[in-house]
């Protein structure tokens, strides 16, 4: 797989797992988590490029375990490491409120089968792509030959 068919995945799915996210946690529930940052005392993380960055990393890790399970197993372990990991680390100042849980939990399940969804199909396209471009090649060698035969 050469470089531009192994970033395409990657960054399709940065750009799907960023979209959720700031639709999630900047849209929707932004109001939520400020509250909740503040009962901690503390000021909710909007940092951009910290989220750019992490939604990075979230896409790199799910790009390879698309690799090696199918879509829905790979949303799968994606969301409970992710949203596993997110909760530990909240829970280690307080515990997040059940209401917030519930919103936040399946919009979360979501994002992360979407984007497990989005990453394989975009390598799905990427190695159609490669498969055409090879049977064009064996296709143009066979006339060549055919053409020498003739000849």
């Amino acid at each position: 797989m050469g470089l531009k068919s192994s970033l395409t995945p990657i960054i399709a799915g940065w750009v799907w797992i960023s979209g959720c996210e700031y639709g999630i946690n900047q849209v929707w529930l932004k109001s939520q988590w400020e509250e909740y940052y503040s009962t901690l005392g503390m000021a909710y993380p909007d940092d951009m490029m910290k989220w750019a960055a992490w939604c990075l990393v979230f896409a790199l890790a799910m790009r390879m375990l698309v690799s090696r399970f199918n879509v829905l197993a790979a949303g799968i372990v994606s969301w409970i490491f992710v949203v596993g990991l997110s909760l530990v680390a909240l829970w280690n100042y307080a515990p997040m409120p059940m209401e917030m849980f519930q919103l936040y939990g399946p919009a979360s399940f979501a994002e992360t089968l979407s984007a497990a969804l989005v990453i394989s199909m975009v390598v799905g396209i990427a190695d159609a792509i490669k498969r055409s471009q090879i049977r064009a090649k064996e296709k143009a060698k066979a006339k060549l030959k055919a053409k020498a035969v003739a000849a």
